[in-house]
């Protein structure tokens, strides 16, 4: 059987926001769609509550496939495996912890067919517990355009506010990068939009990006989601070079390197000073233009850079002192 759209989603540690997610699924106003949702081993209760869902919608029963993962894998090899079983002519994504509108995969195929594009992406909602912002994500309809805002941080990287043409992932052999789970849909959107013909921006929000999991891989940052970052960024790189596309988005590149260690700056220990001026220093003197970063961010960059021990000592002696009183104060209360 095929299906015009498939959205696949990965399942891990979502009991408490998968109940919304499946209903919102469920409750697409699109018929001619597959859903396929992949059990990452959270060890919780979220398949439970996810079939449990799924049974108040016995017309939607045969488009709905639950994959299993022998073990916990991550993400990206979630993702593969559902593209494995993927029978729509367009793919889309969704997180287990967010949701959509329901009449987002309608109005998302209704666009994509009638300007023939391969892919289309749109603005997103940002959600935290009692507000929503939209963030707009307005770029240059051209692959190349796309590529270098993505590199800059100007378009998100995320999968789930885009679709795309299946024969872009089979034609193109693009899969996501195996057990690297952070800035693993950059590295994937990179290449699909390199390869892509012709793609186009739909400016209306449908995807609401919730901010409020304490369990989402967005949300944690230790060392080895620092190396994943670091390994798909280099992989990113590497892939721009062997398609000879390295010297028209030379620039990005940059920023690209400033972006990934960008959170050793938020440290409060010298060491991870040490580890940002070290990791990509062909990157450091660009520091200052790096405008997604807060400015005194930029400056302690720049400080590190220029081995500024004593200014960076300094810092790090304020930072730990105002978390100690506001961890006082907040004990007091």
């Amino acid at each position: 059987m095929s299906y015009l759209l498939s959205i696949i989603i990965p399942v891990f540690k979502a009991e408490s926001f998968i109940k919304k997610c499946a209903h919102s699924l469920m409750q697409q106003s699109l018929r001619d769609l597959q859903f396929i949702f992949v059990d990452d081993k959270g060890n919780d209760e979220s398949i439970s509550i996810l079939k449990e869902v799924i049974s108040e919608y016995p017309a939607r029963a045969n488009d709905v496939l639950i994959l299993e993962n022998s073990e916990n894998l991550g993400a990206s090899e979630s993702r593969n495996l559902g593209l494995q079983y993927a029978e729509g002519n367009y793919v889309t994504f969704c997180d287990a912890d967010d949701w959509i509108d329901t009449d987002a995969t309608e109005t998302l195929i209704k666009h994509i067919l009638a300007l023939n594009v391969d892919i289309l992406w749109t603005d997103f909602f940002l959600s935290h517990r009692s507000t929503e912002s939209v963030q707009t994500q307005r770029c240059v309809e051209t692959p190349e355009q796309c590529v270098k805002a993505l590199l800059e941080e100007r378009l998100h990287g995320a999968l789930w506010n885009k679709i795309y043409r299946k024969e872009l992932f089979d034609s193109n052999n693009i899969r996501f990068p195996s057990g690297r789970d952070v800035w693993e849909d950059l590295y994937t959107n990179v290449r699909l939009f390199y390869f892509a013909q012709k793609v186009a921006y739909l400016p209306r929000a449908f995807y609401h990006y919730v901010q409020y999991n304490s369990a989402s891989l967005a949300t944690i940052r230790n060392e080895k989601q620092l190396a994943d970052i670091i390994a798909n960024t280099q992989s990113t790189i590497d892939f721009l070079h062997d398609v000879g596309a390295e010297e028209p988005f030379k620039d990005q590149i940059q920023i690209l390197k400033l972006a990934s260690k960008q959170t050793l700056l938020f440290s409060t220990d010298r060491k991870s000073f040490r580890k940002w001026r070290e990791l990509y220093p062909e990157s450091n003197d660009d520091i200052l233009r790096f405008k997604q970063l807060p400015l005194h961010l930029r400056f302690l960059g720049k400080a590190a850079s220029m081995k500024l021990w004593p200014l960076i000592d300094a810092w790090i002696f304020m930072k730990r002192a105002k978390n100690i009183f506001s961890k006082s104060g907040n004990i007091a209360g």
